[in-house]
């Protein structure tokens, strides 16, 4: 797995300075699963992350790809009108990413092969997660995930992050 504490800390960063304004998508792409089986949990801990930038939580959500292939992505409608895409791949030991966030008065480009760290070495060298109370869980979102690729169909969130 993968830690994107510095990430998260620019990115929040940058938000609270107001100079993008009220963020509306998220557009994140990442090269960093070294095996199938980290896929769906880092696609997860993505969404959670554009959770956060959004100040927001998903209501509906579509998955496509497969593990197999080594790909999968997400697109997310929120609750209050944002939206996000993420995509995980393999790394293929070339770890990468590239994110974008459109808000209401301008935008926040990062891309960096530097930024993700292996979760066991965090680049700041103390762990520093998301608050799990104001999120989807891990589980939540990877079911939910399973679903979409299964029925090749969006699946619909309550507020409290169930399918229905």
């Amino acid at each position: 797995m993968y830690d994107w504490t510095v990430l998260n800390q620019t990115v929040s960063g940058t938000l609270a300075g107001g100079r993008a304004g009220a963020p509306l998508f998220v557009r994140w792409t990442a090269a960093a699963a070294q095996n199938t089986a980290e896929l769906k949990p880092l696609l997860a801990e993505m969404s959670a992350y554009a959770e956060t930038w959004l100040s927001a939580k998903p209501r509906r959500i579509y998955a496509a790809g497969s593990a197999d292939s080594g790909h999968l992505s997400l697109a997310l409608e929120f609750e209050t009108g944002e939206s996000a895409v993420l995509a995980i791949t393999l790394a293929h030991d070339h770890p990468s990413m590239n994110l974008a966030i459109l808000g209401a008065r301008g935008s926040i480009f990062h891309t960096d092969s530097q930024v993700t760290a292996r979760a066991e070495s965090p680049a700041t060298g103390k762990e520093e997660r998301m608050q799990p109370s104001t999120l989807l869980s891990t589980s939540q979102l990877v079911a939910a995930i399973d679903k979409s690729l299964f029925s090749k169909q969006p699946v619909t969130l309550s507020p409290e992050g169930d399918q229905q």
